[in-house]
């Protein structure tokens, strides 16, 4: 199955239905996955979650449409599926910065999120090493940023600086058994939609009073091996695990449960819970 070809299908219903509701899971049918692995997929692949995208899309549409024509807000709300003007208005600004009316008025230039195009340019790993395990829950400690949107890199950037500064790693590994480190992100998910948010930590298995702690619920788990712990070949290995492992395993990742890198003195995981 080539899933650039479906996912370039799923974005092709996407665009003829911007007036309309998207029911997820019709979209999901398109790559023949489920809606969280079709969103998780959608989110990883272009950086944003799919929700935004149809927002942007929208909004996209609705501001040419601003411009163009006489059509009044409130029927461009409707038009949009926004169910009222305010929550329009409001949507608008956060992208533009400022309102449908002061656009239409002052005919100002625009930036327009132009669709998506899917192309099979990303690098994966031939052959997977994983393994499918039962954990009892268990809670692991450390450090986080707390909850932040997933562009937000100087919020982990400034993590790791702190777990360095303060000797927080070396205490963590020199208190696990077989070396291991943590490294946890926990996404948000809302009435089954994949949010912009996430909370990442820093863990380890020794409590400590200035630590956070992390519950990790039983659950099945995928693991994931690298042989090495290059951050390119863990990208790869992501690559892999989302555009090729997960549509096409009779898995599915659990969303609201945290995800896992489990790193090694030589090698590591990446774990994520499925049912």
């Amino acid at each position: 199955m080539n899933y650039y070809e479906d996912l370039n299908n799923v974005v092709n219903n996407i665009e003829e239905n911007l007036t309309e509701k998207i029911d997820y899971k019709e979209l999901a049918k398109i790559v023949g996955t489920s809606s969280y692995t079709l969103q998780r997929i959608f989110a990883f692949l272009t950086g944003i979650t799919l929700t935004e995208y149809i927002r942007k899309r929208r909004l996209s549409k609705a501001s040419e449409e601003l411009l163009k024509t006489d059509i009044r807000i409130i029927d461009l709300a409707l038009k949009y599926q926004y169910n009222s003007p305010i929550a329009f208005t409001n949507s608008f600004k956060k992208i533009y910065g400022l309102s449908p009316q002061n656009l239409r008025k002052e005919k100002k230039s625009i930036k327009v999120f132009p669709k998506i195009e899917f192309k099979s340019a990303i690098e994966t790993i031939d052959d997977l090493q994983y393994r499918i395990i039962n954990l009892d829950k268990q809670i692991l400690y450390g450090i986080t940023t707390g909850i932040i949107q997933k562009t937000d890199k100087i919020a982990i950037k400034d993590l790791f600086k702190k777990a360095r500064e303060q000797k927080i790693l070396d205490f963590i590994i020199n208190n696990s058994n077989g070396k291991e480190l943590y490294y946890g992100i926990s996404k948000h998910i809302y009435n089954g939609e994949i949010s912009d948010k996430i909370q990442y930590y820093i863990l380890g298995k020794q409590y400590r009073e200035d630590f956070f702690s992390l519950e990790i619920p039983q659950s099945t788990w995928a693991c994931f091996k690298l042989d090495n712990k290059e951050q390119i070949d863990i990208l790869k290995l992501y690559n892999t695990i989302y555009t090729k492992w997960l549509p096409s395993s009779e898995y599915k990742e659990i969303l609201n449960y945290p995800q896992l890198e489990i790193y090694y003195e030589t090698s590591c995981e990446i774990c994520i819970p499925v049912k």
